[in-house]
């Protein structure tokens, strides 16, 4: 194997293996709410933690990792601090210990993304896309097979000997360590534009339409999917089954999340937005008009809301083409952290209303992602606004 798939391996590998943790924490709240007696709206609160600690902090750790000698550092210490935090869940005894743990696997999560991004972005020139897309799909497959598995790992393993658990974490840290590159030196990170001001780029206004449409994108997946288990448990449904749906839409994520990389890498990344958000609008109207509880309406929101995870990071890349922690943490993190903080307020309209009011307000939310969609550069814009810098510094 040589080091370029070795170290993609690494990186897919740490990627899995944060969401594979992450995707325990949502089914297990309704078990955790029974158990502890906390509300609705708190029950929304812990699950939104996730992305909203994830999210924004994931932009400092995108700073730091654009400063750092040693950045891959970051993801050898994310696959250990995840799996180690994972181990710490039988002790939670109130809500407070709870949302200390979601907290730090969300910590984990914020770690590893916008290094581990930045590393698979340089190790393919001619195919960023495709090797972006094989980044993300370790992601996705993690939270598919987490949400598959966590029912019933809980009833083999019950909390007490969740330890277990950590103990794949703690062996994929050791594998990082020795086969991810070694960190570039300051001379060469100059030559890849790792310097000046991000808003210096031609392209700074279509890179923040790009943020924004990130953020509503994230703020309707967040929203369904964090507050299916709920609604499953008003419902009546065993806990196995928003298990269940959450892993379907894992994996049909995943497998859109590739489709539209390979295919932004040849119809332009605007068009594939056009396509996921106009899919994403759709989709959540048929789940919602058929109760929220359709199996194939769900896992079709799923594909279209992942149709351009993989897509958004080259694009960003493309747009500003320094700074790429940063910029990486903007997509994935600072967008579902954003998308975390409604799913707050969501929890809060839900309990004075219901699960399926919050989800009609989601419905407005994605007709406003179809039309900030439209408004996103085509590749002739990006080329003429880059071409444009010369001239005028000629001029």
């Amino acid at each position: 194997m040589n080091h370029v798939r070795k170290a993609l391996l690494a990186i897919a590998g740490g990627h899995f293996l944060v969401e594979w943790y992450a995707a325990f924490l949502p089914p297990l709240v309704p078990i955790f709410r029974t158990r502890l007696g906390f509300s609705l709206g708190a029950a929304a609160a812990l699950g939104a933690s996730l992305p909203i600690v994830s999210g924004l902090v994931q932009t400092a750790f995108g700073l730091l990792s654009d400063h750092m000698r040693h950045a891959n550092a970051l993801v050898v210490a994310s696959s250990i601090f995840a799996a180690v935090s994972l181990a710490l869940l039988p002790f939670a005894r109130s809500f407070g210990w709870l949302l200390l743990i979601f907290t730090a696997i969300a910590l984990s999560l914020a770690m590893f993304h916008p290094q581990g991004a930045a590393v698979t972005s340089q190790l393919s020139l001619t195919n960023k896309g495709r090797f972006m897309s094989v980044f993300n799909f370790g992601g996705s497959m993690g939270s598919f097979v987490g949400s598959l598995v966590v029912i019933p790992l809980f009833g083999l393993l019950h909390l007490e000997r969740f330890w277990i658990l950590a103990i794949p974490g703690i062996a994929l840290g050791f594998f990082q360590a020795l086969a991810l590159p070694r960190q570039e030196d300051p001379e060469r990170a100059t030559r890849n534009g790792n310097v000046g001001r991000m808003n210096d780029s031609p392209a700074f206004k279509g890179y923040l339409m790009l943020v924004a449409n990130a953020m509503l994108t994230a703020t309707i997946l967040n929203g369904v999917t964090i507050l299916l288990p709920l609604l499953f448990q008003e419902l009546g449904f065993q806990p196995g089954k928003a298990g269940i749906y959450l892993a379907v839409g894992s994996l049909v994520g995943a497998i859109a999340n590739v489709i539209g990389a390979e295919l932004s890498d040849h119809v332009g990344r605007r068009t594939v937005n056009l396509i996921g958000a106009t899919g994403v609008a759709v989709t959540l109207l048929m789940f919602v008009l058929t109760g929220s509880t359709s199996i194939i309406w769900f896992p079709a929101m799923s594909f279209f809301s992942c149709f351009t995870l993989s897509s958004n990071i080259v694009f960003a890349h493309e747009l500003i083409t320094n700074h790429r922690g940063l910029v990486s943490a903007s997509i994935m993190g600072l967008s579902w952290g954003v998308g975390g903080v409604v799913v707050i307020i969501l929890g809060q309209w839900a309990q004075h209303t219901s699960i399926t009011s919050a989800y009609h307000l989601l419905i407005g939310v994605a007709a406003v992602l179809v039309v900030f969609a439209f408004l996103l550069p085509t590749r002739h814009a990006i080329s003429a606004a880059v071409a444009s810098v010369p001239a005028q510094e000629q001029g």
